[in-house]
């Protein structure tokens, strides 16, 4: 993709849980295609967004593991506002600790980027080293979710 400034990509999981490392494994292979001029950015389990973002980070899309009751392999889009930072999320979240770092940038009137959340609904995340293969077959739709997003910020 073309050399985009203000955009970056934080993916979170556990890469040792199975399906819970879909974030970490999506940043791997969007690094590993040599096409983005964005920022990859691996968060592991518990990313700081204070440390992990400057500020020219305008748009952040999140990339997790996200329990929201749907089909395995569903993928989810959510937008997080000023109005729905300080509620409870609509589903069950691996990065919590980006919505609370989210809101302590709001409370202290720090700059803080417009973030998407882009899920996917695991399949097993027990130990272990590999994606399920479910998971595996849809690395492009994932992929092509986060180049929706980017394509947005134009």
């Amino acid at each position: 993709m073309s050399d985009i400034h203000g955009i970056a990509v934080l993916g979170i999981g556990n890469p040792l849980c199975s399906d819970d490392g879909i974030g970490i494994r999506i940043i791997q292979e969007m690094r590993n295609s040599g096409r983005y001029k964005i920022a990859l950015i691996d968060g592991g389990t518990t990313p700081d967004l204070f440390s992990l973002l400057d500020e020219n980070v305008e748009r952040l899309i999140i990339v997790d593991a996200l329990k929201g009751g749907n089909k395995p392999g569903s993928i989810y889009r959510l937008v997080i506002t000023d109005e729905n930072i300080t509620q409870e999320p609509p589903v069950s979240l691996h990065g919590l600790g980006v919505l609370d770092s989210l809101n302590m940038m709001k409370q202290l009137n720090l700059h803080r980027p417009e973030v998407t959340i882009i899920g996917i609904e695991p399949v097993d995340t027990s130990q272990g080293l590999k994606l399920s293969p479910l998971l595996e077959a849809i690395i492009p739709d994932i992929i092509d979710a986060i180049e929706k997003e980017i394509r947005l910020c134009h």
